[in-house]
């Protein structure tokens, strides 16, 4: 049947070719090719790229006379957008039978440098030369770009109106200095006369809601108008996360005072999640599933009111089994809770984990408050929580003196203080390509906030971001550090898919050896010190279904250590591997193999494994 099967497939894929593959009649004139002589600087498939011959020639039809020329000219156009301003197409064909060869041949000659002119600018000190000419990214000098030049209009025009100039106009050229192999961008401006923000008419919304727009506004009446101010607007109002639809409408018909109408949308008040995921890697299945409602605008305007549960089954590959996973939460979140931007949230809930090593459970509460610092790219989080865990199903690994080691053989109370402080300066939160991003974590966990522990953890991280053409370099460090005492649940774990890569998830960890039915087993169960690392090079293939898809070679460095003094930087735990992304509408989907370098002794962490796979949505950082 298997043959059978094969055969057919390779019948049908075969009767697809023959039906694409074009025919011709003897006696009918085809298209066999399209060649280019002379052509240095731009290769041919980037000449033939567009040509009408080349869709003809797909076809198997006769090239037209007609055809020949107009793509000739558009070969000429691909030359000059390019800065080739003396370049010279001919065009001639070669038959041989019925088959013919049209043959451009490219006089490239000498690539224009630029050269910027600017006038019309109005006597402002607030809008120099110098501030105008830095919006279009050509030196002075250097090879001329006219997709470089196009791209920057808008931003030519945008620095002038964003000076005050609500009415300006813009008439921008290239005029073609072929004597000089120059190319002379030619920006004259009308800016018309300088105008500020008039009356400001709010619909739509009302009560503490329409307050909230109020103070996001990036205008008042009486300052100097700004493009920029108002597109900040819309971006401020749209991240409330209350409006379906924003408009910002500026009305320039008054002269110099500028009106501005916002309009409003509320978006749908009550939403309903509700979803299931399945994840795989080397040591288990797990099935998850998510069941929400949240209601905004509940008990008062500016709250939102949610409920969450999260049940999960895991099921490990050698046969045994997890319990199930359920984590429920109740959360109630305020936006501009003490003034604008800032946000606070109370929340309690259940939780029931069953990990490696044992199972906990038991009831949680947290209260939190976020606010910028002077930007919105600095974001300080300080918060209480406090939870009462008890255990059970610890592992036959785990024994009577390693469970007093790490507290599991009584109930736990973590009471904790804590504080986050992170700078973001990357160009877009989820696929960045530029910039950087730093955090800086701290915990204290004290009696005074009604814990039976103290300590103090520490976690920073670092990001960067670097483009090297259409490729991207990430890399990323984080460290942990325990002072004092470690809750068992707040240990540290590497290894997964946003992690060390060579490992599945938490399995880079202080481990319990031991037989178990014969065989040697590990059972991770944390360490109180951790780094870990990573740099990758993303690069983008082609796109599938319209949806880009790239690939990624990674470099991994990890370890977690019961002390810090056993932490050797020296000697981390090592993976390389490769990856696939696939970009989708809710963010990349990400295929990694990684592949352990180094110690795999039978002592280390995950003593059996060489590869680790990971499925999973999102970038490793």
């Amino acid at each position: 049947m298997v043959v059978a099967r094969s055969r057919l497939c390779l019948t049908v894929l075969a009767l697809g070719a023959c039906a694409r593959a074009p025919s011709h009649r003897p006696g009918d004139e085809w298209l066999k090719a399209i060649k280019f002589e002379g052509n240095k600087r731009l290769g041919d498939s980037t000449l033939v790229t567009g040509l009408a011959l080349h869709r003809t020639q797909k076809r198997g039809r006769a090239p037209d006379p007609y055809q020949v020329q107009v793509d000739a000219d558009r070969i000429r156009g691909e030359y000059l957008r390019r800065g080739y301003l003396d370049v010279d197409v001919r065009s001639r064909t070669d038959r041989q039978g019925d088959a013919t060869t049209v043959i451009y041949s490219v006089e490239e000659g000498v690539r224009a440098t630029t050269r910027v002119e600017i006038f019309g600018l109005p006597e402002d000190p607030e809008l120099s030369v110098a501030k105008v000419r830095a919006r279009l990214p050509l030196e002075e000098g250097a090879p001329f770009e006219y997709a470089t030049y196009d791209l920057a209009k808008d931003a030519l025009k945008n620095v002038v109106e964003d000076a005050g100039y609500a009415h300006v106009r813009l008439d921008a050229q290239v005029v073609a200095d072929r004597a000089n192999h120059t190319a002379i961008v030619q920006l004259v401006y009308d800016p018309g006369p300088k105008c500020t923000f008039g009356a400001i008419e709010i619909h739509g919304v009302d009560g503490e809601l329409r307050s909230a727009v109020e103070h996001r506004l990036q205008f008042a009446p009486g300052q100097v108008y700004s493009a920029a101010a108002i597109a900040k607007t819309q971006r401020a109002l749209y991240s409330l996360g209350r409006f379906s639809t924003v408009r910002v409408q500026p009305d320039k018909a008054a002269g110099a005072v500028v009106a501005v109408k916002v309009d409003v949308a509320e978006s749908a008040r009550h939403e309903v999640k509700l979803g299931v995921g399945f994840g795989v890697d080397p040591a288990s299945y797990e099935v998850r599933g998510r069941a929400g409602y949240s209601v905004a605008g509940w008990p008062f305007p500016l709250d939102t009111a949610s409920v969450d549960l999260r049940p999960a089954y895991a099921l490990l590959r050698d046969g045994t089994t997890y319990e199930p996973r359920v984590r429920a939460l109740a959360k109630l979140e305020r936006q501009d809770l003490l003034w604008t931007y800032s946000r606070g949230e109370i929340e309690g809930g259940y939780n029931y984990l069953a990990v490696e090593a044992y199972t906990s459970y038991g009831p949680r509460v947290r209260l939190g408050f976020t606010t910028p610092l002077g930007s919105d790219k600095v974001q300080l989080r300080v918060g209480w929580g406090l939870e009462r865990l008890e255990f059970r199903n610890i592992n036959a690994l785990i024994d009577e003196p390693l469970q007093m080691q790490l507290g599991l053989d009584h109930p736990q109370r973590i009471g904790e203080y804590e504080q986050s402080l992170s700078v973001d300066l990357r160009d877009h939160p989820i696929e960045p390509r530029f910039g950087g991003y730093a955090e800086v974590h701290v915990a204290e966990g004290t009696r005074y906030a009604g814990g039976a522990y103290a300590f103090v953890q520490v976690v920073p991280e670092l990001r960067g971001y670097l483009p090297i053409g259409r490729a991207v370099i990430a890399a990323r460090v984080r460290t942990g550090r325990f002072f004092g005492d470690v809750p068992a649940t707040e240990r540290f774990f590497a290894g997964g898919s946003v992690s060390q890569r060579g490992f599945s998830e938490r399995k880079l960890a202080p481990s319990a050896l031991g037989l178990v039915d014969g065989e040697q087993r590990s059972v991770p169960y944390g360490g109180t010190a951790m780094v870990d690392s990573g740099i990758e090079v993303r690069v983008p293939f082609t796109s599938l279904r319209r949806m880009p898809l790239g690939g990624v070679v990674f470099l991994d460095g990890a370890d977690v250590t019961e002390t810090a003094a056993d932490l050797d930087l020296g000697n981390l735990h090592w993976a390389v591997g490769a990856g696939l992304r696939l970009q989708t509408l809710v963010g990349p989907v990400r295929l990694d193999i990684g592949y352990r370098l180094n110690r795999k002794d039978p002592t280390e962490p995950e003593p059996h494994s060489t590869f680790a796979f990971h499925l999973s949505l999102g970038e490793a950082f």
